[in-house]
């Protein structure tokens, strides 16, 4: 006989949209509803309304963190401790799993949680990669007892699994690489470029560079911008394309005008055609500063596009340096123009690299692993804590279905 359905709620404080909700998403629509009774909870409806609407879709519960009826917007709300205390304590469930944009997110949610009695507490890590150094004492005293609390930390690439050992002293039997999956499916389907084409003004002759991300500091628009200055001196039909959206907008707009770049850019905003987007693009970019394992990165690949990405973090462990793509320094837009270049002028090593990263997805980040693999953690959490689970689908799960 069937045991009852394990009680998972995820958790999330972020206030936009990027790739760590998007991982949410992939795990929500992907895991075993036969076996998980799955439950969403945020503290800003607003700024995740797009994903909130998917995952209702879904049939997924969502229920808003609120403090006497109104959402939680201020600082004060955020780390009020008794508030959350109240929240778990009222929703009871047999594991809460928080999704970490970056270390210090979840921070009260989590001590909260535990003192709440929930029998298991799990994060995602998605950016191990920030020291807690540059933190205040008082942060870096709550990220430490917020750890503590933990009983597993996922983490999406072994660098970062070292990264996070390392920066955030945790627990090697509690930190666990679980690599980002990717849904294949989505970037297997014919789309019309010409519609798209025609939608951003582009020629049918145009050779487009693109990436996509929050138009945040860390992305490092700005060097991308500086490679596209260089490449432009180099191959009129070069054309190239932002996907996303962010505080820094309206500075990068103005920098493209600055560089005359006005006719090659195009600003998309924030899209959720990606899938679409990414079969425009002749070569897939990303000039960060720092990441984590970048699903954007996955989702080029996925498309079988080459990608040029700075070498910084878990990136090289998706990214190999010569086969799918290359890898470039921080902050030197010239390596990134040269690179770009050479890619654009050689069409036929393009294509090669793009099959390549292809089969380095679905060899290594596919869906289903990420969700068989994050089953089983699961699976293995509740019985820890003590409650029956259904071992014929554990079984399923640590055989990877």
């Amino acid at each position: 006989m069937m045991s009852e359905r394990i009680r998972l709620m995820y958790f999330s404080d972020a206030h936009a949209l990027g790739g760590a909700e998007e991982y949410l998403y992939l795990l929500m629509e992907g895991l075993d509803r036969w076996r998980f009774d799955i439950q969403f909870a945020c503290t800003d409806e607003k700024a995740l309304e797009p994903l909130i609407a998917r995952l209702r879709s879904l049939g997924i519960t969502v229920r808003a963190v609120t403090e006497r009826g109104f959402a939680v917007t201020d600082r004060a709300s955020r780390h009020n401790i008794t508030m959350f205390w109240r929240f778990f304590r009222s929703h009871r469930v047999d594991i809460v799993h928080f999704n970490l944009p970056h270390p210090f997110a979840c921070r009260i949610p989590i001590l909260a949680a535990r003192l709440a009695g929930v029998p298991a507490l799990v994060t995602t890590n998605h950016l191990p990669t920030l020291s807690p150094q540059a933190y205040t004492w008082k942060g870096r005293l709550l990220l430490h007892l917020a750890g503590r609390c933990l009983d597993m930390t996922i983490v999406e690439s072994e660098i970062n699994r070292r990264l996070a050992l390392d920066h955030l002293h945790l627990d090697p039997a509690k930190t666990r690489t679980i690599y980002h999956g990717i849904d294949l499916s989505r970037f297997d389907r014919a789309f019309d470029q010409m519609v798209l084409r025609r939608e951003f003004d582009l020629g049918s002759e145009a050779v487009i560079i693109g990436t996509v991300g929050r138009l945040t500091a860390q992305k490092a628009h700005d060097v991308f911008l500086q490679a596209a200055a260089r490449i432009k001196r180099r191959s009129r039909r070069a054309r190239f394309i932002i996907v996303g959206d962010g505080e820094l907008r309206e500075q990068l707009e103005q920098q493209a005008r600055h560089l005359g770049l006005s006719g090659e850019v195009r600003f998309t905003g924030y899209r959720r055609d990606v899938p679409s987007l990414l079969s425009l693009f002749d070569v897939f970019v990303l000039s960060s500063r720092f990441e984590g394992l970048p699903l954007s990165i996955l989702e080029a690949m996925a498309a079988r596009k080459p990608v040029i990405a700075t070498c910084v973090d878990g990136v090289p462990e998706a990214v190999v340096d010569g086969e799918t793509g290359w890898l470039v320094p921080p902050d030197d837009a010239e390596a990134l123009a040269d690179r770009i270049l050479a890619l654009i002028e050689n069409p036929q090593r393009a294509r090669a690299m793009g099959a390549a990263g292809r089969h380095r997805v679905e060899s290594l980040f596919r869906k289903e692993r990420m969700v068989a693999q994050t089953e089983q953690l699961y699976a293995q959490l509740v019985e820890r804590s003590g409650r029956r689970v259904d071992r014929f689908s554990l079984r399923r799960a640590i055989a990877g279905r």
